[in-house]
């Protein structure tokens, strides 16, 4: 604990660290709380460890979310300053976190955002703030939205490698990237109606937390990018000043109270709320989580853009759940492209086997597209963020034939085969005419299966889901309107929806588990094998990606500028 004191002022506040409210037994009365949001915000910790010696961080979204209801009741909180960092989060929770600000704002809190610099991720989050401040040499790089799509098909045949591809649904876009230089038209319209959408919900979004009118926030963000002075003569931002002197000034509005940081305010209320969670019996949520790309086998962990989601041990977590008494419904978190066909299909009987012996309600995050919107049709419930990329029912078959690449560095291949589809999976030799119709046969089996899956567990005629399939994408607002999911929600909205199924009250302090689970340091090995394991992180991928025949898989990457 330490006394800060603002420059030309007596003014002084008491800022509280984890270890000071340790020294202190925790006793200490805070008033403001600080938060850090920067980076992916990670759908779950990563045990960043040097040979499992270091246990993971807390700086998950769910943590995130579950600080900013916890500070929304706090009868001790009046002010909570964000410091926003650069955002690569997607748009998913950035909206969830727009509207949690929002809420404290209507639970009479003091909101306020504090920028060194922002893009159109940064500000929209900045835009449900009270006030927003901007560092005086900070920029809003506010220059709109656009879809970035490259494509390789020219390198590839530099390279003399050949991607035989067949394609399903008129908008399953993923093996142009491969085939084409440019865009087909069915994927422009697509891309287009994306961005048109998204970029409304963030005019819509600013203009509501700026209190302005849409018609006005549209043609002033075309205006950006922006100096900070050119920001705040806009009304884009409210103060030009540095984040410490933000700080000191919500400290001022509340009247001198104590400053406390994320980790000792998660420790000060968990250790209030355990009490009444105790009160609430033994029935527990389950909050389980699909994120990266699905694949068969066991799961990849990593960073968000390196990890992989395996049927074998989600299989694992979700048979444990069944038979848990204790557990008295499911959250499952999606998170995901899609990936391999058959490791979809799995994942989603997994779910559906779970749906049968306990509610299940399905929480997409910044993508559930393919594979993963294909899974979580098995829940009771289906909940999106308005700018969730979801749907892309449709399907991929092929493979890469590498025959060039090897004549050009010197290496040649004999081949000896016996069956008629023995060379299916050869690197060497392309596809004949009977290799196409199989793989051609095989994913339409899989997209007729894909359809019956939605049409069932959305409850829609098999015409109605071919009208929004043929692989294409919709914005999560436009997957509520076509009935791909029922309503727009995040992890908070889906934990309620859990309790009451359950038959809880939807208020009601429960405890919740987290799977897969994030391993103490005293479970964490040494031993060889784990070393070997996280060494062949690389091979698994690569076999991975080289035995998968059928893919389901988002046709293409949005980014934000």
């Amino acid at each position: 604990m330490f006394r800060h004191v603002r420059r030309g002022t007596t003014l002084g506040y008491l800022r509280l660290s984890e270890a000071a409210l340790r020294l202190c037994g925790r006793r200490q009365p805070y008033g403001v709380l600080t938060l850090d949001i920067a980076g992916e915000l990670p759908e779950q910790p990563f045990e960043s460890r040097l040979f499992g010696v270091a246990p993971p961080s807390r700086d998950d979204f769910f943590t995130l979310v579950t600080v900013l209801r916890w500070a929304r009741d706090d009868p001790a909180l009046r002010g909570v300053l964000v410091r926003c960092g650069s955002l690569r989060a997607g748009w998913g929770k950035v909206q969830e976190l727009h509207r949690q600000l929002l809420a404290l704002r209507e639970a009479g809190k003091r909101v306020w955002v504090s920028l060194s610099h922002g893009g159109i991720r940064e500000y929209l989050l900045a835009s449900a703030a009270q006030q927003i401040s901007l560092a005086p040499a900070g920029t809003l790089e506010i220059t709109g939205l656009t879809s970035e799509v490259t494509f390789v098909a020219g390198l590839l045949q530099k390279l003399g490698i050949v991607a035989e591809v067949v394609q399903l649904g008129r908008y399953k876009s993923a093996a142009e990237t491969f085939t084409r230089s440019d865009m087909s038209a069915d994927h422009r319209e697509m891309a287009d109606s994306l961005v048109r959408d998204l970029y409304d919900q963030i005019v819509d979004a600013v203009a509501a937390g700026r209190g302005r009118p849409a018609a006005d926030v549209g043609p002033l963000l075309e205006r950006g990018p922006f100096v900070a002075q050119e920001a705040h003569d806009a009304g884009l931002v409210d103060v030009l000043e540095y984040a410490d002197d933000a700080e000191a000034r919500l400290v001022e509005a509340c009247d001198g109270a104590a400053v406390i940081d994320k980790a000792a305010y998660l420790a000060r209320r968990e250790r209030t709320l355990r009490p009444a969670v105790l009160r609430g019996g033994p029935a527990r949520i389950a909050f389980v989580r699909v994120s990266g790309s699905i694949k068969t086998g066991d799961s990849i962990p990593g960073p968000e853009a390196a990890a992989a989601c395996g049927v074998d041990s989600v299989a694992r977590d979700l048979a444990e759940i069944r038979d848990r008494r204790d557990i008295a419904a499911v959250v499952v978190r999606i998170a995901s492209p899609g990936g391999s066909g058959l490791a979809s299909d799995l994942i989603w009987h997994e779910v559906d086997r779970t749906r049968r012996s306990k509610p299940v309600v399905v929480s997409f995050g910044d993508t559930a597209a393919s594979g993963g919107y294909y899974v979580g049709v098995a829940a009771d419930v289906v909940l999106a963020e308005a700018g969730t990329i979801t749907g892309s029912i449709g399907v991929l078959a092929g493979k890469a034939v590498l025959q060039g690449l090897y004549n050009r560095v010197g290496i040649t291949k004999e081949v000896v085969a016996r069956g008629r589809h023995a060379a299916l999976h050869s690197d060497y030799l392309p596809l004949n005419d009977a290799d196409r119709e199989r793989l051609r046969a095989e994913a339409e089996h899989f997209y007729a299966q894909f359809v019956d899956r939605v049409a069932r567990g959305r409850h829609l005629s098999h015409a109605a889901v071919e009208a929004v399939a043929q692989g294409r994408i919709w914005t999560g607002r436009q997957a509520v309107e076509r009935g791909l999911v029922d309503r727009l929600g995040g992890i908070e909205s889906a934990l309620r929806d859990a309790r009451i199924l359950a038959g809880m009250g939807a208020d009601d302090a429960v405890r919740v588990e987290h799977y897969p689970r994030t391993r103490r340091l005293w479970q964490l090995s040494l031993n060889l094998s784990a070393l070997r394991g996280r060494l062949d992180t690389t091979t698994r991928w690569r076999r991975f990606i080289t035995t998968e025949r059928l893919w389901a898989v988002l046709p293409f990457r949005l980014r934000f500028f």
